[in-house]
């Protein structure tokens, strides 16, 4: 029989103990950047004991924050037993990240503010539950980037932020971005803009709201250049084309109806849509489509007044005149709708502002892959869903209103919704 030494055994249980503590502080962190943490906390135990203190801090050391010289001269402070918020400094890292245990962190750190009122006001709304501090983290850090300092704190007091699409929260900053950013394209065609006092129910659908009316310059690019039929007067009323997303989101502005919601019923360029106006003001809009006996002839598909009422007999009979002195011919949707570059020069021009913002952060090439998706073709089915009314009149005349998912007009004859 062989004598064991007690001391050696000792020590070998201590090994085995700190082995076991070791691991266990690696298995905290996400699986991604566990084999980066270990190689770090290899070369010093003061590093690795960053992993109870400050996880932020060791965290930022493996997953690219700031430059390489500053995420070398953070670690010699550390291992040099220097503050740690000596190292959180030179890094630029947010002293409040210290809060969070090392499940918080899944993706890479934005630079925060480290002024001390951004920190008081965040840090107080850090959830307590620990499974939803991930997807909080990435949600409000993602804010900031996207849209900036009020928008992530206003997203940091939302509720549960695991449910919604990420396509939402990607649109949603950039709504809320195009909010404070008047003169462009997207402010023009925002319904409501985003604000702080905003809940999070009504800016879901001032968002949804605002894609739709953005699907506008989808289908219609720069304007119809040639309507199929021309502008003219009948009975002492005007009929003006809507050409381009400015004038369908004002003229749906005009009579409180969704016209700014039209644009799924648009992409074959098979109808056209015209005001109809006394002297300056908007009194109906009609949408003209072919005739089901005659392919090649006009028809009206639907005329209605403001708030999607009933429009009077003299304004059918105008209709009907200002028809009938049109010089017809076939209908050419390639003649009279834009072609697929002016839409996509469009689409380019919509959001270049929002994209060079983005410039040179990880978010800028995957919000391009979404902002200029090819725009799906709504089925016949979707385009009637957006069209039908509790009320349906038949398939002849119906009503320029959309489901109430895109945030149109409640119910027929009233205004538009109120916060």
């Amino acid at each position: 029989m062989t004598a064991v030494n007690g001391t050696h055994m000792a020590i070998l249980g201590e090994d085995v103990v700190a082995a076991s503590r070791r691991q266990a502080r690696v298995d905290a962190f996400h699986p991604s950047y566990r084999r980066f943490i270990a190689e770090l906390t290899s070369c010093a135990g003061e590093l690795e004991d960053l992993a109870d203190s400050f996880p932020a801090l060791l965290f930022a050391l493996v997953s690219g924050f700031a430059t390489p010289a500053k995420r070398a001269h953070a670690c010699e402070l550390v291992c040099d037993g220097a503050p740690l918020r000596e190292a959180a400094d030179v890094l630029g890292l947010a002293w409040w990240l210290r809060k969070l245990p090392a499940q918080a962190f899944s993706e890479p750190l934005p630079s925060f503010p480290t002024d001390q009122e951004f920190a008081l006001r965040i840090a107080s709304l850090i959830p307590r539950e620990a499974r939803r501090q991930p997807i909080w983290l990435a949600r409000v850090g993602r804010a900031y980037e996207c849209s900036g300092e009020a928008y992530a704190l206003w997203t940091a007091r939302q509720g549960d932020l695991g449910g919604p699409p990420e396509d939402l929260f990607m649109f949603m900053a950039a709504w809320a971005w195009f909010s404070a950013h008047p003169g462009h394209m997207g402010h023009r065609l925002l319904r409501r803009p985003w604000t702080s006092e905003m809940s999070f129910k009504r800016a879901r659908e001032e968002v949804t709201a605002w894609r739709q009316r953005l699907r506008l310059v989808e289908y219609l690019g720069p304007g119809i250049e040639r309507p199929w039929l021309t502008d003219g007067i009948a009975s002492g009323y005007s009929f003006v084309a809507l050409r381009t997303a400015d004038d369908f989101v004002s003229e749906s502005v005009a009579l409180e109806n969704c016209l700014d919601q039209y644009a799924d019923h648009l992409h074959s360029g098979l109808s056209a849509v015209f005001s109809i106006r006394k002297g300056a003001r908007s009194i109906a809009c009609v949408e003209i489509g072919l005739h089901g006996e005659e392919a090649t002839m006009p028809t009206i598909v639907q005329l209605r007044g403001a708030r999607n009422r009933r429009a009077p007999p003299e304004v059918w009979q105008a209709t009907f005149g200002w028809m009938g002195s049109q010089r017809l011919a076939p209908l050419s949707p390639r003649r009279h709708a834009p072609t697929p570059i002016k839409r996509l020069e469009a689409r380019r021009n919509l959001w270049r502002p929002y994209l060079e913002f983005l410039t040179g952060s990880r978010h800028e090439p995957v919000f391009r892959r979404a902002a200029f998706r090819p725009p799906r073709t709504p089925s016949r089915e979707e385009r009637r869903a957006l069209l039908q009314t509790p009320h349906d009149p038949g398939p002849a005349v119906q009503t320029m209103r959309c489901d109430r998912e895109l945030g149109a007009v409640p119910e027929s004859g009233s205004s538009l919704p109120l916060e």
